[in-house]
C-alpha cells in the first residue's frame, strides 16, 4: 500500500482508493511513522498524498510534526494548505517555532492558504494561538506580528474596540487575523442542552448545570444577557447545590 503510494505514475483511481485505506490502517493502529515517506519524498504528487493523509489524521500524526512543518516551503498551494491543516490539529504550545511560522502565512500568495491560515486562529487553543503569535514576533520583529502580539499581550479574546482597530488595520494579513479573531468560539451555554441533562434529575448533573449558570461559566459576551433573561440563571441560584471542592473532599 504505501509503495503504491510513493510511486508517482501510481494511476490517480488507485491512489484516491489506497489513500482512504491507508487512512482506515493507520487510524487502526498502523505505525505512523510509514508515513514519513511520503511526506519527505521529492516527487510533488507524493508530498501531496502525503500532506492529505496528516491533515486526515490530525492528532495522530503528532509525532510527525516537523516533517509536516517543512511542507509549509512547498511551492505548491494544495500541500501548504494540508499541511497548516494538519499542524492546527497536532500541534500543542511547546510548538511555538513552527506555529509563528505558520501564522505568518497569513501573508501567503495563495487565498485558500490564506483562509486555512485564518481558520487556525478561529480555532487554535488559546495557548497554541499565544504561541503562534509570540513566536512571529519574535521571528519577525518591527513587523505587523509585533503589533498583533502587543494587541492580545494581556488575552486572547479581542474587545470591540481592539477588534475594530485590527479589521480597519492598512496591512490585509491584519484585517484577516480580525476575521479569524471575531470568528473564534465563546463560551456560550445552550440551555437547550442543559434542559436536556437537567431532566435526568441526577443530582450532581443538575449541580454542575446549576453551578455553571451561577458562575464563571455564563457567558460574558452579549449571549449573558440571553441567559439571564431565559430564567436558567435565576432558577440557578435557588437550586441547592453543593461545591465540586466540598464533593471531592468528602
Amino acid at each position: 500500500m504505501i509503495e503504491t503510494l510513493l510511486d508517482p505514475a501510481s494511476a490517480d483511481e488507485d491512489v484516491s482508493k489506497l489513500l482512504w485505506d491507508a487512512y482506515g490502517h493507520f487510524y487502526g493502529g498502523f505505525p505512523i511513522e510509514n508515513l514519513r515517506p511520503l511526506l519527505i519524498s521529492t516527487s510533488e504528487k507524493v508530498l501531496c498524498r502525503g500532506a492529505f493523509l496528516a491533515n486526515e489524521l490530525g492528532w495522530k500524526a503528532r509525532a510527525l510534526t516537523p516533517e509536516i512543518a517543512a511542507l509549509m516551503d512547498c511551492p505548491n498551494p494544495g500541500i501548504r494548505y494540508d499541511a497548516i491543516g494538519a499542524l492546527r490539529a497536532c500541534t500543542t504550545s511547546q510548538d511555538g517555532e513552527i506555529l509563528g511560522k505558520l501564522l505568518q502565512h497569513l501573508e501567503d500568495p495563495n487565498k485558500g492558504v490564506r483562509w486555512r491560515v485564518t481558520e487556525f486562529v478561529r480555532l487554535a487553543g488559546s495557548k497554541q494561538l499565544a504561541a503562534a503569535i509570540r513566536n512571529a514576533a519574535a521571528q519577525r520583529p518591527d513587523t505587523i506580528y509585533a503589533e498583533i502580539s502587543e494587541t492580545l499581550r494581556w488575552s486572547m479574546r479581542v474587545n470591540e474596540d481592539e477588534l475594530r482597530r485590527l479589521a480597519s488595520h492598512s496591512d490585509p494579513a491584519v484585517r484577516l487575523f480580525a476575521a479569524g479573531m471575531a470568528l473564534r468560539p465563546r463560551s456560550i451555554i445552550d440551555e437547550k442542552f442543559a434542559e436536556i441533562v437537567l431532566e435526568t434529575s441526577e443530582p450532581e448533573l443538575s449541580d454542575l448545570i446549576f453551578e455553571a449558570f451561577r458562575m464563571h461559566a455564563i457567558p460574558t459576551s452579549a449571549e449573558f444577557g440571553r441567559v439571564e433573561e431565559s430564567g436558567m440563571a435565576e432558577r440557578s441560584r435557588g437550586a441547592k447545590r453543593q461545591c465540586p471542592s466540598q464533593s471531592a473532599q468528602g
